[in-house]
């Protein structure tokens, strides 16, 4: 168990982890999207996900989660050998219907510069922040599309 870092509230101890355990991770996640549905009362979100397989195996695929008439789409990766074809395109129409589906009206997610640059300006996203050397040399920018 890692040294204590600091005392915190109530008596207990803030602890830094350099690996921290995959569940304790998740439980974090879970415990602050539970609170965001208590608190907008907008029903539970939904997630869904588009894959592309050769034989079987992954080779591309985007995920997003809907909630409150808003998508966010949190997760788009197209195989090296298959990039440059248009597919990360076809990726983001499909998720950007599924959403349509879904009663949604507003498209929101956070890219990476060194991984997509230009790429969602090019199909109609309207950048909202940019976190410059985020990481560093880079930027991270978060996106918005009406649909």
């Amino acid at each position: 168990m890692p040294p204590p870092i600091a005392p915190a509230a109530a008596g207990h101890r803030l602890t830094l982890e350099d690996a921290p355990d995959q569940r304790d991770l998740a439980l974090l996640e879970d415990r602050v999207n539970d609170a965001a549905i208590a608190a907008a009362a907008l029903g539970e979100p939904a997630e869904f996900g588009i894959f592309v397989r050769d034989r079987g195996r992954l080779v591309a695929g985007i995920s997003a989660h809907v909630w409150g008439g808003c998508c966010e789409l949190q997760a788009m990766w197209v195989d090296p050998a298959l990039r440059g074809r248009g597919l990360a395109r076809e990726l983001i129409a499909g998720a950007e219907a599924a959403a349509r589906e879904r009663g949604c009206t507003l498209v929101v997610l956070q890219a990476y510069d060194l991984l997509t640059r230009g790429l969602y300006e090019r199909l109609g996203y309207e950048v909202l922040a940019v976190v410059d050397d985020c990481p560093a040399g880079s930027a991270a920018r978060l996106f918005r599309k009406t649909l």
